[in-house]
């Protein structure tokens, strides 16, 4: 919910910044690219101070870490090239260093072959965009994807190139492509990053095993509490970059360069970015650029001390993830009644909240992208429901959102209102009381009341129509 402030900055230094911000030319994780080059100008550094004599960088100065002193009994023997072993011990330890708590078990770390990395890999990232069907005939009706554009095997492609270690959090198993040994620098800061899931997974059980148990409902918490986890592992990868000697740094930002030149992949390129709706693309980076953020700000504030309570009281939306003050404030969402939609011939597929992230990436995608942000800041809560009829491949999609304040309700009814006129295949508006319809081959209506707008999109008019009538809009 927005005060009127400018969106918040990071102030940390540039070299840590590319590390935070590279996240799209990375690993299927999105890992981050470390810095390529230090920025000399810079003064001001949200971190502790890069160290170039210990593998372990200080603490933040509001807190003070006592390393523990991990314990083993008879351990299992990890699947990899015995003389990986030592190597891998070590990460662990640095990582038990750097976030200043042991493993209670010791985690399983094995090899994945390239045939099986795919599938497992991508099961671990979340199971990737089911329900294509239905999202397929989503993004088609709103006008930001061709007919017959595969958007599950783009996805797919995105999430799974380069191949990079992986933290399975439903077998509890550390995975390293075979291709990867001997492990070089790079690598090795991506695996830190996983060993750190895999850690947090035991302290923090009850997170991140509502992301396991996720059954595809309430899709703005589980995005929020995904980013918190991914947030908390790049800061680990960041004090672990800062703790290397300058040869070191520029040894690991060469070859994740070249991995990412190997790939094709990068920032803006790729198949994924160019033809994925925008919605996806920005829900794809967000775990990763706006966990980064919250975990930096919270860290700032009162380092793994209030990490720790954040990973106790996660954020249960995506606004206060994009908003650190906002959790901070722990500002709720405003609560709008479910609508249970019945049309025949139809099923529900999805329902619950949309939230600020999908709002920005839904309006982003015909719009300006800063304009769209600044629209769906002013986010207060929101219900939906997507309906799909399998025989016909027909859709419909209803959505009623509560904004902050009358400027943020006109905001959004001007982005929505840009997004039917340029991406849907409707004809003239015609205005009835508060609501305006659109009927051509597709059909939309937009109602503004005091307080709450609402939004219905269909790919037949008189389901759409129906729908509106059975949402109170009055389109006599």
């Amino acid at each position: 919910m927005r005060t009127g402030a400018a969106p918040r900055t990071i102030a940390i230094a540039g070299a840590w910044m590319a590390l935070l911000l590279g996240v799209a030319a990375c690993s299927a994780d999105d890992q981050p690219a470390p810095p390529i080059e230090e920025d000399s100008t810079s003064s001001t550094s949200t971190l502790p101070p890069a160290t170039t004599t210990s593998t372990s960088p200080p603490p933040p100065p509001t807190t003070t870490t006592t390393v523990p002193t991990t314990t083993t009994t008879t351990p299992v023997p990890w699947e990899i090239p015995a003389d990986q072993v030592a190597h891998v011990e070590g990460l662990v330890a640095t990582v038990e260093a750097l976030r200043g708590r042991s493993f209670e078990e010791r985690p399983w770390v094995g090899i994945i072959t390239a045939e099986e990395y795919p599938v497992r890999h991508l099961a671990a990232a979340g199971g990737g965009i089911g329900g294509m069907d239905h999202l397929s005939a989503f993004f088609e009706l709103l006008g930001m994807a061709s007919p017959g554009t595969d958007l599950a095997a783009s996805y797919a492609r995105h999430e799974n190139a380069p191949p990079s270690p992986f933290y399975d959090p439903v077998e509890k198993e550390v995975l390293i492509p075979e291709q990867l040994f001997p492990m070089d620098d790079y690598q090795s800061l991506v695996l830190v990053g996983e060993l750190t899931k895999a850690l947090s997974h035991q302290h923090h059980p009850s997170l991140v095993e509502a992301l396991v148990a996720a059954d595809g409902s309430d899709v703005d918490r589980l995005a929020a509490h995904r980013a918190l986890l991914e947030g908390e592992a790049i800061l680990v990868q960041t004090l672990y970059i800062e703790s290397l000697s300058p040869e070191r740094r520029a040894l690991v930002a060469d070859q994740a360069r070249r991995a990412a030149e190997s790939d094709g992949s990068g920032e803006g390129s790729g198949i994924f970015a160019e033809e994925a709706p925008r919605l996806l693309v920005e829900t794809a980076r967000f775990p990763t650029r706006a966990g980064a953020a919250l975990v930096i700000d919270l860290y700032r504030q009162g380092g793994f001390t209030a990490l720790d309570q954040a990973l106790d009281l996660p954020p249960v939306t995506t606004e206060q993830v994009l908003h650190p003050d906002r959790y901070r404030s722990l500002e709720p969402a405003a609560e709008l009644d479910p609508f249970g939609l019945v049309v025949s011939g139809y099923e529900v597929v999805d329902e619950g909240t949309w939230g600020e992230l999908r709002w920005r990436g839904l309006l982003a995608h015909h719009g300006d992208p800063v304009n769209a942000a600044r629209a769906a800041e002013g986010w207060g809560g929101d219900r939906y429901q997507m309906l799909w009829a399998p025989a016909s491949g027909k859709l419909a999609f209803a959505v009623r959102l509560a904004a902050d304040t009358f400027a943020d309700e006109s905001e959004v009814n001007a982005a929505v209102r840009h997004l039917i006129s340029t991406g849907m295949d409707v004809g003239a508006s015609r205005v009835v009381d508060t609501a305006t319809e659109w009927q051509g081959a597709d059909y939309a209506m937009l109602s503004w009341d005091v307080g709450v707008i609402t939004w219905v999109v269909a790919s037949d008019t008189e389901v759409g129509r129906q729908i509106a009538a059975q949402l109170g809009v009055n389109l006599a």
